[in-house]
């Protein structure tokens, strides 16, 4: 039991295509044993159909031929009674002693008008030879009591005859049943002939004008004769042919082994079910002989039936044999072939688990497991993808906090250190001074918070901060100009998105020698978007700069590193990371005109993002 249990856990419990070989190898044997139950059955009845078929034109040709041979026994008896001079002959003959008979047979002889031929005797010698099958014919007189045996060579007178006690009764008996078997002991115990006849056939003579009962005549039947002619009517099919009178007393035995005796399952031949318990399970078929009483009977046993079935069987044993064994050698490879599929695509499954992403499942054909493969190898792609993306817009967003917050080491020291020279500032009288540290410190407060989005009214408010630090340096030198709708303002952003801009300007377009500088901050809500512009009346931008900065942006380039600002580039990226493809920022200018950076922001209220 241990055995049958580990072989399921290893093989079975785990293993859904041993499973469904198993169950369609049970199926399949089921299915073939079932077929082959069924074509044995069919090929049985077939086979006992034709046994019954040859069977029954056996029986058909013996008793025709019995039954012949009967009516010309019978023809013989009614010549008797349709001929007048061999009747009256007869009569005569077995109602007076024999010298009287013999004076009137002189008598009629002499009156000319009888011949030889209308004798009985000469009757009965031509028919002993037509019929070869009659051994012996006697004629029995009731009133004189005696038999008269006439044969082939001899002819014999048995007066006040010594019968048998079992055949005392024989001349009542012959009135009903015209078959006297006799078997070994004969029905006159002192007859000096010699002949195997153990079968009579007997007719009760009658007075055709009184009906009185006055002998019989008994045709005593050879029965050698009678195998000899039922064995030249039958075939080679192995059917036990048996010919028997009305009370089983069996004449002929194709067997040989019932002969001359009564058949011991005679009254099981007469059952009404399909097989017949003689000794052993048979098929019989009954026919009744004409007239004559007898009947023939065909034999064919069970084991006989099942002898000629055997090559059959054998040949359905061998066919159903290599009909399970082609089956699951070919239900094993295509399911095999199935398995290293599913198996395949269960390795690499376990190497997604595992966070391996660079691996593709390659399979052939076009069916399901093939398209569970491209749908594995699409969803990877899209996770490496993701994954990528993610990982990118995390680190970017790091290295755009990291520039503003390089004093994040102690911010809290740095603030204060602040503070304190701002106090000391203001009591030496440098309020604008003062006023530069606070700012400074107000924008370091705002820088060290950990949210990566705020509002863009509190974006612009950082933005005004960094600029007013420039108006203190440079006095008089820059002006600006914001303007932010009260919609706009409530909208959610990228931290530092505006900041990195306008650090741009003041890195590369601020003009320190002029006096008219001017830098321009608005945002609008427009068509479902922010649309934040930057514009100033700098350097502007040589067209071949210009050129790159757009290519640099279409290309999403990566981070600039060693600069005091993000760079354009970091925003633009930013934003497509954050909000995808379609946002961004562009760039326009030209030299000593000024440049305008346009940055393009979908609407997402404070609310959206918790």
């Amino acid at each position: 039991m241990s055995k049958i249990r580990t072989f399921y856990h290893n093989h079975l419990k785990k293993r859904m295509f041993n499973q469904i070989l198993l169950l369609y190898s049970l199926v399949m044997v089921l299915l073939l044993i079932g077929l082959s139950v069924l074509a044995y059955r069919y090929y049985e009845q077939r086979v006992v159909r034709e046994q019954m078929d040859t069977s029954l034109q056996e029986l058909d040709i013996v008793s025709i031929n019995l039954n012949q041979q009967y009516e010309r026994l019978y023809d013989a008896v009614q010549q008797i009674y349709t001929d007048a001079l061999i009747g009256e002959d007869l009569n005569y003959f077995l109602t007076h002693d024999y010298e009287d008979f013999i004076k009137w047979r002189l008598n009629q002889y002499v009156l000319s008008y009888r011949t030889e031929r209308s004798s009985f005797d000469y009757r009965f010698r031509l028919l002993l030879k037509d019929e070869p099958a009659i051994a012996n014919i006697m004629l029995y007189s009731a009133d004189q009591n005696y038999f008269y045996v006439l044969n082939r060579d001899t002819q014999h007178f048995y007066y006040e005859p010594k019968v048998p006690a079992r055949y005392a009764d024989w001349f009542e008996r012959a009135q009903n049943d015209p078959w006297l078997f006799t078997g070994e002991e004969p029905l006159l115990r002192d007859r000096t002939e010699l002949a195997d006849a153990p079968y009579s056939y007997v007719n009760v003579l009658k007075d055709p004008v009184t009906l009185r009962k006055y002998g019989a005549v008994l045709f005593e039947l050879n029965t050698d004769r009678i195998r000899e002619l039922v064995r030249g009517k039958m075939t080679d099919t192995g059917n036990r042919i048996m010919l028997m009178t009305s009370r089983g007393e069996v004449i002929f035995d194709s067997a040989g082994r019932g002969e001359n005796t009564i058949y011991p399952y005679w009254n099981e031949l007469h059952t009404d079910a399909e097989w017949a318990d003689l000794g052993e399970r048979a098929k019989v078929q009954l026919l009744n002989v004409g007239n004559t009483g007898m009947v023939v009977a065909a034999i064919t046993p069970k084991s006989q039936i099942e002898a000629s079935l055997s090559a059959i069987r054998l040949a359905l044993i061998g066919i159903v044999l290599l009909c399970i064994v082609v089956s699951s050698a070919v239900t094993f490879t295509i399911i095999r072939r199935y398995s290293k599929k599913i198996r395949k695509i269960v390795i690499h499954m376990r190497r997604l688990q595992e966070g391996d992403l660079s691996k593709r499942i390659v399979l052939e054909g076009e069916d399901e497991l093939q398209q569970i493969s491209q749908s594995f190898n699409y969803m990877c792609d899209r996770l490496e993808a993701y994954i990528q993306s993610v990982y990118v817009s995390e680190i970017k967003q790091k290295n755009a906090q990291l520039v503003a917050l390089q004093a994040q080491i102690n911010p809290h020291f740095l603030y204060n250190t602040l503070e304190s020279i701002r106090m000391k500032a203001i009591s030496s009288g440098a309020r604008d001074v003062g006023q530069m540290i606070y700012i400074l410190a107000t924008m370091f407060r705002h820088l060290i918070k950990k949210q990566t989005h705020v509002t863009l009214a509190e974006e612009m408010e950082l933005c005004g901060m960094y600029l007013a630090l420039f108006q203190y340096r440079y006095e008089s030198k820059l002006r600006v100009e914001t303007d932010v709708d009260k919609t706009a303002a409530r909208s959610t952003v990228v931290k530092l998105l505006v900041q990195p801009i306008i650090e741009n300007y003041i890195v590369h377009g601020f003009r320190a020698d002029a006096s008219d500088n001017v830098i321009a901050v608005t945002a609008r809500e427009e068509d479902g978007r922010i649309v934040i512009r930057v514009k100033d009346n700098g350097r502007g931008i040589e067209p071949a700069k210009l050129a790159d900065i757009r290519q640099s942006l279409a290309d999403a380039g990566t981070l600039e590193s060693g600069s005091g600002s993000l760079g354009l580039r970091n925003v633009h990226e930013r934003i497509r990371l954050n909000y995808g493809g379609e946002y961004g920022i562009a760039v326009d200018g030209a030299p000593g005109e000024g440049c305008e950076v346009t940055l393009h922001i979908p609407v997402i209220r404070e609310d959206e993002m918790r």
